[in-house]
């Protein structure tokens, strides 16, 4: 009736599920609740995460309209050099400060070394001739390097205070901050424009930032005529284009100060004539210069395709 036995089968594969392997298979069910509360915290996460990029691209939406006419290439890129910017200065501050570990190693040794060489004290023969020679060029190299660290700071001030003595009359009735200018550590001299607060101002507008640069060029100027009794010629090219027309008057005011050769190049004195579309002499600005004027153009006709065709035209229009 039974010819099979299965009663014996299931016994002993009872048997062999007791034991170890029993407890290994009730560990299932841990370690699948365990996964299961895992990946429902990871969602939790996960929606935090795409809330804050959410955040983030409505962010990035509302400063690329903020920042109107700039690209968001631009923005990207300015944002990566600002980051690169940022991680230089931090490795350029550790930097700093191991350097400075380091003076501070090298200065107590030669401290002790001086002291040393102090305590030999000869009192006669070469030794003490090769002693009396150190200590008079280590005097001296002392007296070279503060020599230099002043005049160079003097020389900056002064610089400096001309320079915004001209930016003031460049910029009148406008704010035109004051022009500072430092020694860097590589010897290099940084220029930049600072407000009455302290606070720089890292891109002021084309007109200041020329006006700030022709200060200095018009500071260099002074300066060296008072020191070394030099005088060379100021050039400009088209320095006037990022001006507005009172800011043109007052830069052609000072030029007229200056007991130099000062040479132009501008297309200020040009206008439109509405009649025939031609470029002419304004009348009105010419009278109120002082100085000679001419004019360069290109003669005609000539053929716009051929270079070897364009000849240059100068005429003096005022002597």
């Amino acid at each position: 009736m039974f010819p099979n036995n299965y009663i014996n089968e299931i016994r002993n594969l009872g048997i062999s599920l007791g034991g170890d392997e029993s407890v290994r298979v009730f560990g299932y069910a841990n370690e699948i609740r365990e996964n299961i509360e895992f990946v429902a915290v990871r969602k939790i996460d996960l929606q935090k995460v795409i809330e804050q990029l959410e955040d983030a691209e409505e962010e990035r939406k509302r400063i690329i309209i903020q920042a109107d006419g700039v690209s968001e290439s631009l923005l990207e890129k300015n944002f990566h050099d600002l980051k690169g910017f940022f991680e230089e200065k931090r490795k350029a501050d550790d930097r700093i400060v191991e350097l400075k570990r380091k003076l501070s190693d090298l200065m107590a040794q030669k401290a002790d070394i001086d002291a040393k060489f102090e305590e030999l004290s000869p009192s006669k023969g070469m030794t003490k001739v090769y002693r009396d020679v150190h200590t008079i060029l280590d005097r001296i190299c002392r007296a070279f390097k503060s020599a230099r660290e002043k005049n160079l700071r003097n020389f900056l001030d002064k610089l400096s205070e001309h320079a915004n003595s001209y930016l003031e009359r460049l910029n009148p009735a406008d704010f035109h901050g004051t022009v500072n200018i430092i020694e860097r550590a590589n010897g290099q001299a940084k220029i930049s424009l600072v407000s009455s607060n302290g606070d720089h101002i890292y891109d002021p507008n084309g007109a200041l930032k020329t006006t700030m640069y022709m200060s200095i060029l018009f500071a260099i100027s002074d300066l060296t005529t008072l020191t070394r009794e030099e005088d060379y010629p100021l050039i400009f090219d088209a320095p006037t284009s990022s001006f507005g027309e009172i800011k043109e008057d007052e830069f052609y005011n000072i030029i007229a100060g200056i007991k130099k050769q000062c040479i132009i190049v501008t297309k200020d004195l040009l206008e439109k004539d509405t009649l025939t579309g031609d470029c002419r002499i304004n009348q009105g600005k010419l009278e109120n210069l002082k100085c000679s004027v001419y004019r360069i153009e290109k003669e005609k006709p000539f053929d716009p395709l051929d270079l070897s065709t364009v000849c240059i035209k100068i005429s003096k229009i005022k002597d």
